[in-house]
């Protein structure tokens, strides 16, 4: 799940950089800076990359993830300052969605069986179970 969040990321960087006159860099890899003192990346190109990854979450996943929450995290924490550490702070965020999902279908199956419904009709799938 890991790769295919960073493919998420990947990709709403490339959208970002056909909006940018100078295109963020990840030549290096996880260690590609983003935002910060040392990144390229500005707030409003941050705020639209957390969208477009947030998106595509919701459309592959079926799940919200809000990335630009960051009231429990230490100050010190930087979740937008390389490509490792938001693909990171991604895929934490995604897996406790996924939890809390899970969790939420087994003691309500019914809202689980919605969800399942809700989260197969874009595809045409509209058969329960």
């Amino acid at each position: 799940m890991l790769e295919n969040i960073k493919t998420i990321i990947e990709v709403a960087i490339r959208q970002q950089n056909l909006l940018r006159d100078e295109p963020i860099d990840l030549s290096r890899a996880e260690d590609s800076t983003l935002y910060g003192d040392d990144g390229t990346v500005d707030s409003l190109s941050l705020v639209s990359i957390i969208i477009d990854i947030e998106q595509q979450i919701r459309d592959q996943f079926g799940v919200e993830v809000h990335l630009a929450d960051t009231f429990n995290l230490p100050q010190s924490a930087t979740p937008f300052s390389t490509f490792g550490a938001l693909s990171e702070y991604v895929m934490g965020r995604l897996s406790t969605a996924l939890k809390i999902r899970e969790l939420d279908a087994t003691r309500n199956p019914e809202h689980a069986e919605a969800i399942r419904f809700d989260n197969n009709a874009e595809s045409g799938n509209f058969l329960r179970g």
